[in-house]
């Protein structure tokens, strides 16, 4: 359609983009940026892009957590070293006199987010157990920094098998369908059915998208 063609339809609809559509659109840049963290600014400069960033943020809740769904954590908290994770924790621990959790995370502390703490150890719940080991004498501080860190590359779940699953899955939580384009405060995860621990692989089949929730819920019943 050129400019002369174009028509001031006061009754047109505005196209209402499909979360897979945006998701895809995003994975598209995600590839040309190498999977790096990429800010909207950067995003918004690109002529191929199917909407705004400001449309990620009204659908998904924000930017970081719609760059979440295709494996790209936020840029800050990839920045931590070990030796400031474990300080972070330890120091917070201290002000609340008991272990703390995600949410204790969340508003404590340099409010650094569970992610980093899952990568290295596991979980955080591992993270102070390790941690308590170290003060109890039974590890050393190298031990306590390096812990987990060949374990946690076996369970890593490659990007390209991740996007599989989101997109089988229609960016919907298997458990209790919830989604992301539906409801901003959920964030999806992918899950081993097989747990890592029983010899679970990272094969698609083994794979399911959780919600946070679904998925901390089915760790605890674990």
């Amino acid at each position: 359609m050129t400019k002369e063609d174009f028509k001031f339809d006061i009754n047109a609809k505005k196209v209402h983009k499909l979360d897979k559509d945006l998701i895809e659109s995003l994975e598209v840049y995600a590839k040309l940026k190498n999977y790096e963290y990429f800010s909207t600014t950067e995003y918004n400069k690109w002529d191929k892009k199917i909407a705004g960033s400001e449309t990620f943020v009204s659908r998904f809740g924000s930017w970081n957590k719609a760059l979440r769904i295709i494996g790209i954590e936020g840029g800050r908290e990839r920045k931590y070293t070990h030796e400031e994770l474990v300080e972070n924790l330890e120091n917070i621990w201290k002000e609340l006199n008991f272990p703390p959790g995600k949410r204790q995370l969340a508003k404590y502390g340099k409010k650094i987010s569970e992610q980093p703490y899952n990568r290295i150890w596991g979980s955080v719940k591992s993270a102070c157990e390790q941690i308590a080991l170290f003060h109890d004498g039974k590890i050393t501080r190298e031990q306590l920094l390096l812990k987990s860190k060949t374990k946690n590359e076996r369970r890593t779940i490659p990007l390209n098998a991740r996007w599989i699953v989101l997109k089988r899955d229609n960016y919907t939580c298997k458990k209790c369908g919830g989604s992301p384009g539906k409801d901003q405060t959920i964030e999806l995860e992918i899950d081993h059915i097989i747990p890592v621990a029983k010899n679970g692989t990272n094969e698609v089949i083994n794979l399911q998208t959780l919600c946070r929730e679904c998925n901390q819920g089915k760790k605890d019943i674990v």
